[in-house]
Formats: C-alpha cells, structure tokens, sequence
C-alpha cells in the first residue's frame, strides 16, 4: 500500500513540479497532472482500447495484447457503472492485483524461509526497479498474482483449481506456457499420475487455446499474437545474444555515433540507462536461477543437516528457469538499427522467485541485504519519474 500511495503522490508531482520542456510524449498518451493519468504511458493506451473496443481489424499490432488483463479492466469499469474510465479502472486492477500478490509473495516465502526473507522479498517486488509497470494499466501486476495463486493452490493440493487459474492466466500473458509447465512439473513430482498431469497441463492453457481459435474465426489467423510480433521488430536468438549485442551497441549510442530508430531520437540519452537497466536484470536473474539450482541439487543430495532450511522447490525454479529462458533469445531489432533488449526486466519482473533469490544469495551479509534493497528502491523511484513524465524506460 506505501508503495502505491508513493507511486501516486510521486507520480501526481513529477507532472505537476517539472517544466513541460522535459515531458516527452511523441510516442505515448502523456496526460496531464491527474493522479491516474499519470500512469497511461506508451502500451497501458493498448490494453485500454482493448478493454473498451475489444480488437478492431486495425490494427493487427494490438493482436500481441493478450485479452486477460483488458478483460478483467472492462468488468471493473462496468461494476463501477463507467464511473471509472478504462484508464482509471486499469489502474485500480494493477494496485488491487499488487497488494493481494504482496500478500501471497510474504506467505509463500514466509512459510519457506521464515519471516525475515519474507519481508526483504516483498519489498524487492514492490520496490524492482520496473515496479511502475505494476501501477500503470499493464498486465504484469495481473500476471503475477496468476502466478502466485496457481503456486499458492498447487502447494495445497488443489490442483484443478490450479490449473483453471493456470488458464486464465495463459490469456493474459505468453509466459503464461512457464505456468503450465510449473503444474505439469509439480503433477509429476507429486505422482499424481500420467493422465492427471495431462489434464492439469492441457486445462493450465485453456486460455491461450480459447485466444487462439478466437484469433483463427475472427481474423482467419490463428497465431496472430506470433506473426505479427514482426511489426514490433522482436526476434528469436540464441540464449542471451541479444544482450551480447546490445551491450556492444551501448557504446555507440553513447558515443551518438550508432543509429537509433526514428522515432526513438527525442529518447536517445534515456535508451542507454534503459538498457543498462535491462540488461543488468536479466545477467542478474540468471544468476538467481544459477544459485537456486546450486543449492537445491546440494540440499537433495544431503536430505538432513542445516541446508535442508534452504529448500527451494522445484515449480519455483521452474518458472524462473522458463521466464528467463524467453526473455533471453528474444530482442527487438529495427531495420538497419542497433539491437536492443527493451522490456526484459519488465517481463523478468513477474518471476517471484527472483526476490527470495536474491535474498538467500545475500543473506549472511547485512550490509549487502540492505545495499541491495536501497538500489532496487533509488533505481524504483527514478525508472518510474521518467516513465512518468513519458519517456521510454522499458
């Protein structure tokens, strides 16, 4: 809730206190000093026209939106009786969703790995340095507490439950799939039996499969969210290529020497902290995964002894393993420009196992814990100025 309520008062004077001169809207909505306009930046304008028209046949673009959060937007507004526009509701859904993930996040952990690491791994969520995208009109808060949920039944042995939430969850995202494989994985770990894995997989992406054969009636392309992914310029590489690259391209953008598309010239000082930001994330998330894998295979190597209260399970990494596995072979890349790993900590941002991770990996230290939590909490409040006042921190 503090961080909601800072987020909103920051927001509201970060428009209110700054000169005009350094709002930068040419390619977002950037509305004025409103205390929910602040947040429809760039793609929350996406998700709103969705939520309010649905997907028109212009543009295809909008087909990549996943129609999970925009539908949970268009019931808030219409319970609210259109007393709350789709932007305003979009953010209600956001805070909303955010506090009951909080909740979920400390009681998962909290019941792992005691109260201490519960504490410092919600206030890494709260406070990650794209933690704005949790308060704007996105669907990564939504997402998350998907996530969440699915973990927090699968570890109480309601597994359709589950696996429905699993599917609903597969239509607000594409990482969605990672969940899926998480209930399968768990199923089996279980032994709840062949054919019950198979339900609980098959019903964890019954979202995915509806938004699917509505793409294939409505449009005649089933698989529209993958084709017209080439209208947003991504690409699929090799594991972490794209970061390799857009750590050499960083230099030639600092040195304004590389080209940087068209539309991104008003932003070409911003790009570079962006992608340091981006590209730091995801080196960082895959050395959480590294360690969990570390100490899980130690832990079950040695079932007794004082590693066994490190025991991390196995969906956990599971879900970081998938999030990290598709954030690192795709890029986005303009024709004739630098390639660039926009949105990685963004899509990152929705692992949680990231927080008690990072957590276990600096525990013995305190003055790390704390280095790590003030970082993460200056970087939270500068990421979400910019984006606040428009400028591109994806």
């Amino acid at each position: 809730m503090s961080r909601i309520a800072i987020g909103a008062i920051g927001g509201h004077l970060v428009v209110v206190l700054f000169p005009g001169a350094m709002q930068h809207s040419r390619l977002g909505t950037l509305s004025s000093g409103t205390w929910f306009g602040v947040f429809d930046r760039w793609d929350a304008s996406y998700y709103t026209t969705i939520a309010a028209h649905g997907y028109p046949n212009a543009p295809a673009p909008l087909r990549v939106f996943f129609p999970g959060y925009p539908l949970v937007v268009r019931v808030a507004h219409e319970l609210t009786g259109g007393g709350l526009t789709y932007s305003q509701a979009g953010c209600i859904v956001s805070w909303s969703a955010m506090v009951a993930a909080s909740i979920l996040l400390y009681g998962l952990v909290d019941r792992r790995f005691g109260s201490r690491a519960a504490l410092v791994s919600v206030v890494l969520f709260c406070w990650f340095p794209t933690s704005c995208f949790l308060l704007a009109p996105y669907s990564e808060a939504l997402f998350i507490l998907e996530i969440l949920i699915v973990v927090t039944l699968v570890e109480r042995g309601a597994w359709w439950p589950a696996a429905l939430v699993g599917g609903f969850a597969s239509a607000t995202s594409p990482e969605g799939v990672v969940l899926a494989i998480a209930i399968a994985i768990a199923a089996l770990i279980g032994c709840r039996g062949l054919w019950r894995t198979v339900g609980y997989g098959l019903a964890s992406i019954w979202g995915l499969a509806a938004y699917t054969v509505f793409l294939g009636v409505r449009f005649g392309d089933p698989l529209a969210y993958v084709t017209e992914e080439g209208n947003w310029h991504r690409l699929t590489r090799f594991p972490f290529t794209g970061i390799v690259h857009n750590i050499g391209s960083i230099r030639h953008v600092m040195d304004e020497r590389g080209p940087v598309p068209a539309g991104y010239r008003f932003v070409r000082p911003n790009i570079v902290w962006a992608w340091i930001v981006n590209d730091a994330t995801v080196v960082v998330a895959a050395a959480a995964l590294v360690y969990l894998v570390v100490i899980t295979v130690r832990v079950r190597r040695a079932d007794t002894g004082p590693r066994a209260g490190v025991r991390v399970p196995i969906p956990w990494i599971v879900i970081l393993a998938g999030v990290v596995g598709i954030v690192s072979v795709t890029s986005i890349r303009f024709a004739g420009t630098l390639t660039s790993t926009e949105g990685d900590a963004r899509l990152i941002s929705v692992a949680f196992p990231l927080y008690p991770a990072l957590y276990l990996m600096t525990r013995r230290w305190q003055v790390a814990v704390v280095i790590l939590m003030t970082a993460s909490i200056g970087a939270a409040l500068f990421v979400q100025a910019m984006f606040n006042l428009g400028y591109w921190v994806v």
